[in-house]
């Protein structure tokens, strides 16, 4: 009976203090892992924007090296360019669904890129090719891509 006693004394679970230091340490992992999150999805949106940057400037020079001219200034004209609904006319790049919206080419955050040619580009940035870049997430720019948040071909 004894034996009975001391082995039902030994299964009686947990205590409350142990259940609440436990508690506290998922509580403390669970917040150090939520404020990491949403920077990690700045830096990959930020990354997947200079890597789509990428793509369009090889399309864009492959345009230039065929034609000896840069498109015209404009992301419609850009867009059209290097990506024309003749399906007879070389196409310099495949868009995928969430790279443009309607005529723009858009980024990571969903803004519409700009396109500047050389005839009309910045002279101090490129004015002897063009001037692409992306608004960055708040989708402003006061400087012509020169912005702390905007992507630019010109400083990468």
């Amino acid at each position: 009976m004894k034996f009975l006693a001391i082995l039902k004394m030994s299964q009686r679970g947990f205590t409350l203090t142990e259940l609440l230091v436990v508690i506290g340490i998922i509580i403390i992992i669970a917040a150090s892992v939520l404020t990491v999150i949403p920077g990690l999805r700045e830096k990959t949106q930020t990354k997947a924007t200079k890597a789509f940057m990428e793509r369009l400037e090889i399309a864009i020079e492959q345009y230039y090296n065929d034609n000896r001219a840069y498109p015209p200034t404009g992301v419609t004209s850009l867009k059209t360019a290097i990506q024309p609904s003749d399906p007879t006319t070389k196409r310099y790049i495949e868009f995928d669904d969430v790279e443009t919206s309607g005529n723009n080419i858009i980024d990571e955050w969903g803004n519409p890129f700009v396109y500047v040619s050389s005839t009309d580009a910045s002279p101090n940035y490129n004015t002897t090719t063009y001037d692409l870049y992306s608004t960055g997430p708040d989708g402003i720019t006061s400087t012509s891509g020169g912005d702390a948040d905007d992507i630019n071909n010109w400083s990468q």
